[in-house]
């Protein structure tokens, strides 16, 4: 399956508006990975990898899903903070 975001597509002056990182992040999908492997295993393998800002990390899908929640998270924590005008200038 390969790449997700394709980064090397990214328009670069709206990812300059985006944030330095938003142009670097995308995931690898480990193509290597069986059907079996996945269902069979406890401990679940690495399903891809995840890059951004240069760095490359190998993820568990697991950790997919501990990511997700974690920045679904942070996104209501800021908008929550931005809507009771919390936000400093």
């Amino acid at each position: 399956m390969g790449r997700v975001n394709n980064a090397f597509a990214y328009d670069k002056k709206r990812s300059q508006r985006m944030g330095k990182l938003y142009n670097t992040i995308d995931f690898n999908v480990n193509d290597k990975i069986s059907a079996d492997l996945f269902a069979k295993v406890p401990e679940k393998p690495i399903v891809g990898e995840l890059e951004i800002g240069g760095k490359s990390f190998k993820v568990t899908y697991q950790e997919l899903d501990a990511m997700m929640s974690t920045l679904n998270e942070a996104k209501r924590a800021v908008e929550s903070k931005n809507r009771l005008s919390l936000m400093t200038n």
